[in-house]
C-alpha cells in the first residue's frame, strides 16, 4: 500500500513521549494548520529525525495520513532559533506564545494568516536583544494578535497594526483584552 507524502513548513508548538521510542507532536504548519503528528522511533540516538524536530524549531516536514493519524517521516530543520533558544526568558515566552495556540487553536484548518503571524513573531524576537518589560509586551501583544486571527478578539483588530513601542503604556488593556477572549471563548 503507497501512501501520499505531504510537504510542508511547521513549527514545533510541543511533544510529548509516547511508549518506548516514539513521540507526538504539536505542530503549527503551513498548509494544514495546527496538527498533531507521530514520529515513530524517534527517540533512538540512530533516529534520522531526531535532531530535526526540537521545540520551536522550523522545519521543512514530510508528513503521511494513516487512518485518522499524521505520520511524520522525514524533517529537515530549517530555523532553530538559536538565540531564542539561549535566552531563557525568551524561551519562556514563546513556550507561552506556544501553550496558547495549543489551548485556543482546535481541530486541522489551514490559517495562512496565523502561520504568518507566528512566524513573523518568531523571526522578531530571534532577532532583538530585549528582555524584561519589552518582552512582556512583545509577548502579550503576540498573544492579542494571534487570538484576533483566531476571532476571539474581534474587537481588537487594531492590535494587528500596533507596533512594539506603541503597545509599551498599554499592558493593562492587553491583559484585559486576553482575560476576556479566554472567558468568552470558553477553552
Amino acid at each position: 500500500m503507497s501512501y501520499r507524502i505531504y510537504q510542508t513548513e511547521g513549527i514545533i508548538l510541543s511533544k510529548k513521549d509516547i511508549g518506548e521510542a516514539d513521540r507526538i507532536f504539536s505542530i503549527l504548519t503551513q498548509e494544514f494548520g495546527r496538527i498533531d503528528a507521530i514520529a515513530q522511533g524517534v527517540r533512538h540516538i540512530k533516529s534520522k529525525l531526531r535532531y530535526n524536530l526540537n521545540n520551536f524549531s522550523h522545519s521543512r516536514i514530510g508528513l503521511t495520513m494513516s487512518g485518522d493519524l499524521w505520520r511524520i517521516i522525514d524533517a529537515e530543520e530549517l530555523s532553530d532559533w538559536t538565540n531564542i533558544r539561549n535566552n531563557p526568558q525568551k524561551l519562556a515566552a514563546v513556550s507561552r506564545i506556544a501553550e496558547l495556540i495549543n489551548r485556543m487553536v482546535r481541530g486541522q484548518e489551514p490559517d495562512f494568516d496565523l502561520w504568518d503571524e507566528v512566524k513573523n513573531a518568531l523571526a522578531f524576537l530571534e532577532k532583538q536583544d530585549f528582555n524584561g518589560k519589552d518582552l512582556r509586551i512583545f509577548e502579550l501583544l503576540t498573544g492579542l494578535r494571534i487570538l484576533s486571527r483566531l476571532g476571539y478578539a474581534e474587537e481588537h483588530k487594531k492590535w494587528l497594526n500596533l507596533q512594539l513601542k506603541e503597545a509599551e503604556n498599554m499592558e493593562f488593556f492587553m491583559v484585559s483584552a486576553i482575560n476576556k477572549a479566554f472567558q468568552e471563548s470558553q477553552l
